[in-house]
């Protein structure tokens, strides 16, 4: 397994104050999708379309493992625009 930056870390604080545990997760994955449009992962030049962005595996089971209840598997989706992110991308990703 290879190790998530450190900064995932602020986006579980963030989504605590909220009522639910899905409401948190879905804050967690919010806030990634900003930061990754923010920086452009995975947009493809005059693609009006943002992606769909499938985390990786360490990602949903730190997500899941940190609010863990009402979890619903969904399958990864799978058409023209979605994006797999990888660890790697995640670390290439600034923090301010």
């Amino acid at each position: 397994m290879d190790e998530l930056p450190v900064w995932i870390a602020s986006l579980l604080q963030a989504a605590k104050p909220l009522k639910s545990d899905c409401a948190r997760r879905k804050k967690v994955y919010r806030l990634l999708q900003r930061k990754l449009m923010f920086r452009k992962v995975g947009v493809k030049e005059g693609n009006p379309c943002q992606p769909t962005y499938v985390y990786p595996e360490e990602v949903k089971m730190l997500v899941r493992s940190v609010f863990s209840q009402d979890i619903c598997d969904h399958p990864n989706p799978c058409h023209d625009q979605v994006v797999y992110v990888t660890v790697e991308d995640l670390h290439k990703v600034e923090v301010n």
